[in-house]
């Protein structure tokens, strides 16, 4: 008999869903906030489209690159990493020929996506929306990073280990509650972390 996976219960769904419309309720009348989360991931779109036309590669591929160099990396620094990583491959070099502010793992699995030895893996449920999100500006990925946790959970314990099942149901919840504001799912979470960055 098969095993039932378990997820979140409906009780924590409801505390979730309140706690995201609070963030977000939170910067509704501030149309900065607003006008940069829904312009973000277009705006990443957009430099991965420029990067990918220099180089001759893919808008996918620098996507994946800049995902696979995201962890633990602020945002204009992961793209300085990315394009230095795909200048540096371009003209032959290695992972050693070059510095990045994430982890040297990353970095060696940046080279190998330009290598087309590897690729952003389903299983790597965070970094894969990140890359679906401004690949694609896939509207049924969400990003679920340590911000948006935060926003969802605030004051509950967090999972230690979010699962498939659970990520699943946090990034379903997150496009229905945007679909509701007229949104797209990443263009909420978006708006979302801001609100959690600025009030924190």
């Amino acid at each position: 008999m098969a095993t039932k996976v378990k997820g979140l219960s409906n009780y924590k769904l409801d505390k979730i869903e309140k706690n995201l419309l609070y963030f977000y309720d939170e910067v509704k009348d501030d149309q900065e906030i607003l006008d940069q989360g829904q312009a973000w991931y277009l705006q990443a779109n957009i430099w991965c489209e420029r990067v990918a036309v220099n180089y001759g590669i893919s808008t996918y591929k620098v996507a994946s690159v800049l995902s696979a160099l995201s962890p633990r990396n602020k945002w204009e620094r992961n793209k300085v990493d990315a394009e230095e990583v795909i200048k540096t491959w371009r003209k032959g070099g290695k992972p050693e020929d070059v510095k990045v502010c994430t982890f040297t793992s990353n970095k060696i699995k940046a080279f190998n996506i330009l290598n087309s030895v590897a690729e952003i893996e389903p299983k790597s449920l965070k970094t894969r929306a990140f890359l679906l999100n401004i690949a694609y500006l896939d509207k049924e990925a969400v990003t679920i990073d340590v911000w948006h946790l935060r926003a969802c959970f605030d004051r509950m314990i967090v999972p230690k280990s979010l699962t498939p099942t659970i990520y699943d149901q946090i990034q379903k919840l997150t496009i229905k509650l945007a679909k509701k504001k007229g949104l797209r799912g990443y263009e909420f979470q978006a708006i979302v972390w801001g609100a959690v960055r600025g009030s924190l």
